[in-house]
């Protein structure tokens, strides 16, 4: 065989190999992965992203939601991160040409940014009503939680961590601050846009590629973190490494151009790994596509509404059964016992207007906080001739021996120790209507002072008298020296009565006329002492009376009364040393520094 001929030859051979190699790479991608191979393909993505306000081209609010309304979702104007939302979504290892190794870290994934392109642009074609609206719809909120906030801290001032479901609160009260605080920075950035202000809504993402730990790296790897900084459980966290990526702009061949083109453009973007390497082990392919659920796709990031409720906890047959904790849309909580669907037992709630209620519950109804006594608590008495005249018999109090025995048989107590608690303060009645004087007042008042206990006085009101002359006969004969309890209002009317006042809102109106006169005398707001049924029916006619002045409240059940108040006469029929027969006894509405608080701000100056 001549030179020539070999030449033909090995060219006729070369040529056939070449051919058979374009054939390969033009064939081979065409051919179906098998299982292993798209197992191998497949890749998770973890995408987290929010919507970003922008005004004259310069980030001011970030938002989780676009067409919720943003209050009921995380809100932030530092960045990102604290409005991102975080999905796992499928992708697929890819490479750049056809026929050829070229993923260099290229993952293809849903374009989720196209879905909401639309809203977008009709959202920014109105942007200036759609923030107006936002904006109100905040300035709602941050009165609700403002309302919430005063409760939690009324709450948390009366109670400390020996009181249970105080830690309950507690916690949620520090959501409730932070919350408070990004709305308040959302606010001031609305607050301070301008109408010449150029408003846009953009979308904000970021991925990174969750790759799978092997066996022997999971003694080695770094845990994971959660998007929130959090670590996560020791499970997931030596299951992945954290690749974070971009956005992939390389410029596309003209067959992957046909390719995205036939494989529903629009639909898929492309992300490139930082460090644009393609992990061992993974199968790329020209043709890969993650599975696409159109109809979630569509609805992706448009809208994500609050459910009815959620419940996380225990159940049986299907109802809510045991410890579980609830929330529902309207911003309703509740964290304990439920029996048959039902809140039974002890829990913690907090309704949409802010209302705590941490107690025992029972069918769904609250019946009250049931405290524990202890000797850390503030306790107090009042008094009248009554603890000195019984039947025809007189008794004198013996100062010297003064101290809580006994908190009464009447309602059940829950008593932490033996009951012997030192008296520290002593409210003393003083005045009925316009003729009754206490003939024991003057004598008891500086006996009590003697013995160190603070002392407060208190008139009857009538019902059948001028409210000035009762004011002006009350302060004729009651004492208010330095350091004394703020003064006392006791109003015990009977249904009929008020009807024969003229109801309850001349009822409130005598109350006020004497409640001035008395705080224009002693410099001192005075104190409301009524039963816990008064305030049920007719204090709610006199809400600027429920605001700004304290209330003392008489209630003999087992339950701490269910409304804001200074004081609680706990019992009628207590047994303290030094005094025969029975005596009222009252406890703080507090803890030793809420007390000494009082003690400052609302005694005699």
């Amino acid at each position: 065989m001549s030179r020539q001929e070999k030449i033909r030859k090995a060219v006729r051979w070369g040529t056939v190999a070449l051919v058979a190699v374009v054939v390969t790479l033009l064939v081979e991608p065409l051919l179906p992965m098998s299982q292993q191979q798209r197992e191998r393909n497949i890749v998770s993505v973890e995408e987290r992203h929010c919507f970003v306000l922008e005004a004259n081209g310069n980030p001011v609010l970030y938002i989780q939601n676009l067409l919720s309304d943003w209050a009921d979702w995380p809100l932030s104007v530092e960045g990102d991160s604290a409005a991102c939302h975080t999905d796992t979504i499928e992708g697929c290892w890819a490479d750049r040409f056809y026929g050829l190794p070229s993923c260099r870290g290229r993952v293809v994934i849903p374009d989720m940014s196209y879905a909401v392109d639309s809203v977008l642009r009709s959202v920014n074609a109105n942007i200036k009503s759609f923030v107006e609206h936002q904006h109100s719809v905040m300035r709602r909120q941050e009165k609700k939680y403002t309302a919430m906030n005063e409760e939690l801290d009324y709450y948390l001032e009366a109670n400390n961590v020996t009181d249970e479901g105080y830690n309950t609160i507690a916690t949620y009260a520090t959501y409730v601050v932070k919350y408070k605080r990004r709305l308040a920075q959302a606010l001031h950035v609305l607050d301070s846009l301008l109408p010449t202000d150029s408003l846009v809504l953009r979308r904000v993402c970021h991925n990174t590629v969750l790759l799978p730990v092997m066996d022997e790296q999971k003694r080695s790897s770094t845990p994971m973190q959660a998007s929130d900084g959090q670590k996560l459980s020791s499970a997931s966290a030596q299951s992945y490494i954290r690749i974070p990526c971009h956005d992939d702009a390389s410029r596309s061949s003209l067959i992957s151009s046909l390719s995205s083109l036939l494989s529903s453009r629009g639909y898929y973007r492309r992300i490139q790994t930082d460090d644009r390497k393609t992990p061992r082990g993974v199968c790329a392919d020209f043709f890969a596509r993650p599975q696409l659920d159109t109809a979630a796709y569509k609805a992706y990031a448009v809208r994500r509404d609050f459910p009815a409720f959620v419940y996380e906890g225990q159940t049986t047959n299907g109802q809510r059964e045991g410890h579980g904790i609830f929330i529902d849309r309207l911003g309703n909580y509740y964290n304990g016992m439920w029996t048959g669907g039902q809140r039974n037992g002890f829990g913690s709630a907090i309704d949409s207007t802010g209302k705590v209620r941490v107690g025992e519950w029972k069918d769904d109804r609250f019946l009250g906080q049931r405290l524990t006594y202890t000797e850390e608590r503030i306790y107090g008495i009042d008094i009248s001739r009554y603890q000195h005249d019984i039947g025809k018999k007189h008794y004198a109090i013996d100062w010297s021996k003064v101290r809580i025995s006994h908190l009464g048989t009447i309602s059940k107590k829950r008593v932490s120790g033996t009951v012997d608690y030192p008296v520290s303060f002593c409210f003393i009645k003083a005045t009925e209507g316009i003729t009754i004087r206490n003939n024991y007042f003057a004598a008891d008042y500086a006996a009590a002072r003697r013995k160190g206990i603070r002392v407060g006085c208190y008139h009857f009101f009538s019902t059948k008298s001028s409210a000035a002359e009762q004011a002006r006969f009350f302060i004729q004969h009651a004492r208010f020296n330095r350091g004394d309890m703020p003064p006392v209002l006791d109003v015990e009317p009977t249904d009929a009565q008020i009807r024969a006042m003229g109801g309850p809102e001349a009822m409130f109106n005598r109350i006020r006329t004497w409640m001035k006169a008395v705080e224009k005398h002693c410099g001192q707001r005075p104190i409301l002492y009524v039963g816990q049924n008064f305030v049920n029916k007719y204090l709610g006619y006199a809400p600027d009376i429920k605001r700004d002045y304290q209330v003392w409240i008489a209630r003999y059940g087992e339950y701490k009364p269910d409304v804001r108040l200074a004081f609680w006469q706990l019992c009628p029929d207590g047994r303290v040393n030094g005094i025969v027969g029975t005596v009222d006894i009252n406890v703080f509405n507090g803890y030793r520094d809420q007390y000494d608080d009082f003690l400052e701000r609302y005694t005699i100056k």
